[in-house]
């Protein structure tokens, strides 16, 4: 079988090396090939952000490689692979450098290497795992749908040159609509999928089996399947990670050729679906006459300038969206301090008077634990329930923008079918909205002499007049810690929407204008050789004709 589809993947190789049009699609080729000569199968850990990936990664490993904590960690792709132990930065421009496990964090956190900053493609780490030994590559991807909207895009970006996933969920929150449409988007790269559910430690056996038949509904539905094979593990105790290190192992040993020819079928399809959208394309305006051609060039680019229309549109709608967001989490921030205000206030109030006729230093000790217990969990609590309305609220910009992108690349498509009669194929793009940075609760917690600078002057002084002036000035610094937090959270959200759509916006429109360019080549490029070389284009036509029919037939035999 595999030399079937070495040849399939030869021929096909050298028809997209027979013109300079198909050179880049050659290449993607090629590289489909080195995977099956090398039975090199690429197995990527994938979910949401804060399921355990990076854990469960560390787990199989037996040993902390990777950096983990409680945000948001990765922000680049990991691979690993078997060898002496050694961790290798791959930079973007192809340079490489050695570096020590223990400075990974450097080039994978995203605290110390925001928005990957520093360039990075991947991190090559080698270690001697015995699940790595056949062939495996286990790739650490960034997790989808925090409020790092980059790390979303890496991770979707790498999954077409993925074979098989390790989908993780984990029983601290149900399966949401962001998982959902990952799932249903990353369906169509991998040839085959585990499921993981983690942290299982935290519930009890029945919590889990209703948890566990609620996901394998979910996830049937989402797969369109009939059955799944849902594995529960708790990366913190080992449970169940044997179980599905044995099921992987299972299916390398007697399976590897049909996942990876099955993976490889599907680049396949992708790559050859693009090649042939773009030789339609050629051909059709090819046979076009000179004068028409230009004049049909010429609508096109006057029915494109309906696309700023549309965009305009779009982001309007979105904003009006993202504003009403902002209303909605004011709201909410507004009432929380108030509350949380009102609580303290009765605690400190409860305190003073159980503490009046005592030492000014006791008093103070028993504002500063309120401060450092109730206040700090406050506000956790409140930031928390903000970030909570943030992600629910984004699922309606994510279907705008996801719809709309859709709807405007399809435009495109349209408009080319009804000019040159060409059903050119674009990709479907998924995006999903996400924010910049993270806010934390900032009382100075360290000490909290800051909370309250009381001149050493004031504990020799009676002490009611000492305890009423101590209780007076927690009351107004706690009153300043909670609008400072409340104020800061508020810009802190206000900056992560703002900033997703700033970004989103220049990405969308980068890669728009890159689909609206590549036709515009393919469309001038014939123009120039029919105004000078009438026999070339005679010529090239026979050859792509040709080119087209064979990998046609190619694709139909896959």
């Amino acid at each position: 079988m595999d030399d079937v589809i070495l040849n399939i993947l030869e021929k096909a190789e050298k028809l997209l090396d027979t013109s300079n049009m198909c050179n880049d699609f050659a290449e993607k080729i090629q590289q489909l090939k080195g995977k099956i000569k090398n039975k090199h199968i690429v197995i990527s850990v994938v979910g949401q952000f804060k399921r355990g990936k990076t854990s469960f990664i560390n787990t199989i490993l037996g040993k902390d490689i990777l950096p983990v904590g409680i945000i948001p960690i990765t922000s680049v792709v990991t691979k690993l692979r078997y060898g002496l132990p050694q961790a290798k930065v791959v930079f973007k421009n192809g340079e490489e450098k050695e570096v020590s496990f223990d400075s990974l964090h450097k080039y994978i956190s995203e605290q110390e290497n925001p928005k990957n900053k520093k360039d990075v493609e991947c991190v090559d780490i080698y270690y001697p795992c015995s699940i790595l030994k056949d062939g495996i590559i286990l790739v650490d991807t960034p997790g989808v749908g925090s409020i790092h909207k980059h790390n979303t895009e890496v991770t979707y970006s790498f999954l077409k040159d993925s074979d098989a996933v390790i989908f993780m969920l984990s029983v601290d929150s149900p399966i949401n609509e962001i998982e959902k449409d990952f799932l249903y988007s990353v369906r169509k790269y991998a040839s085959k999928f585990y499921f993981a559910v983690n942290k299982i430690d935290m519930i009890s056996e029945k919590e889990l089996e209703i948890y566990l038949k609620y996901c394998e509904k979910v996830l049937c539905e989402t797969m369109n399947v009939e059955s799944v094979v849902i594995f529960p593990i708790s990366a913190k105790d080992s449970t169940g990670i044997e179980e599905i290190l044995s099921c992987i192992k299972t299916d390398i040993q007697t399976s590897i050729d049909d996942i990876l020819i099955e993976s490889v079928k599907i680049k396949t399809k992708d790559i050859l679906n693009n090649a042939l959208s773009r030789i339609d394309l050629y051909i059709s305006a090819s046979k076009i006459p000179l004068d028409d051609l230009e004049s049909k060039v010429n609508e096109l680019t006057e029915k494109l300038k309906d696309l700023d229309k549309i965009n305009d549109e779009v982001f309007y709608r979105i904003k009006m969206c993202s504003d009403s967001l902002v209303q909605n989490i004011e709201n909410i921030l507004i009432e929380e301090s108030k509350k949380i205000i009102n609580e303290t206030e009765l605690m400190f109030k409860n305190i003073y008077e159980q503490n009046i006729n005592e030492k000014p230093k006791k008093l103070e000790k028993e504002f500063k634990k309120i401060v450092e217990t109730h206040l700090y969990d406050s506000l956790e609590k409140m930031n928390n329930k903000g970030l909570s309305s943030l992600e629910l609220n984004y699922k309606e910009m994510i279907d705008i923008f996801n719809s709309n992108i859709d709807v405007i690349k399809a435009f495109i498509s349209e408009k080319l079918y009804e000019i040159f009669n060409v059903k050119y194929n674009y990709e479907k793009t998924e995006y999903l909205l996400s924010e910049k940075e993270d806010f934390y609760v900032d009382i100075n917690h360290e000490p909290i002499t800051f909370f309250i600078n009381m001149n050493n002057f004031i504990y020799f002084m009676p002490k009611r007049y000492a305890n009423k002036s101590i209780y007076k000035n927690y009351l107004d610094k706690m009153k300043d810690i909670v609008e400072r937090n409340k104020n800061n959270m508020l810009y802190n959200y206000k900056y992560k929407i703002n900033e997703s759509l700033r970004t989103f916006n220049y990405t969308f429109n980068d890669e728009l204008e890159m689909l609206k360019s590549e036709v515009k080549n393919i469309l001038n490029k014939v123009i120039s050789i029919k105004e000078n070389k009438r026999e070339e284009i005679i010529e090239e036509l026979k050859l792509l004709s040709n080119v087209y029919e064979e990998l046609n037939n190619m694709l139909t035999s896959l």
